[in-house]
């Protein structure tokens, strides 16, 4: 499964990659909102996990973007935040929920789970 990681944080690139690669997953990485819409479009990505807060285009801001494109509803959006006061206005953008940073392993594992439908 092709999942895209849009995060401005190097180390939160480095965390998300590693769980999700050691679920199986093939992960492109992207720096703001901008290059994740970018890179959607070219790949079309069942699963996109977004940091809420990051330059030039932000993660709300990428997904009011990504839901407005066809075929962008039926994407796994899932955003993630240190702050959890971001949870409803995630929502209100059109994400599925918010998870918590530094996401756990565990976390990632079972989303890559419930994709599968395992």
């Amino acid at each position: 499964m092709r999942v895209l990681v849009a995060e401005d944080d190097r180390v939160q690139q480095l965390l998300l990659s590693t769980h999700l690669e050691a679920n199986g997953c093939v992960v492109d990485i992207a720096e703001d909102g901008q290059d994740a819409l970018e890179m959607w479009q070219a790949h079309h990505h069942r699963l996109v996990i977004t940091d809420c807060r990051m330059p030039r285009m932000d993660g709300y801001e990428f997904a009011r973007a990504l839901r407005a494109h066809p075929g962008g509803a039926q994407v796994r959006l899932i955003g993630t935040s240190a702050d959890s006061e971001d949870a409803p206005l995630a929502l209100a953008a059109g994400m599925e929920c918010l998870l918590q940073k530094p996401v756990p392993g565990a976390q990632i594992a079972a989303l890559c789970a419930k994709l599968r439908g395992t």
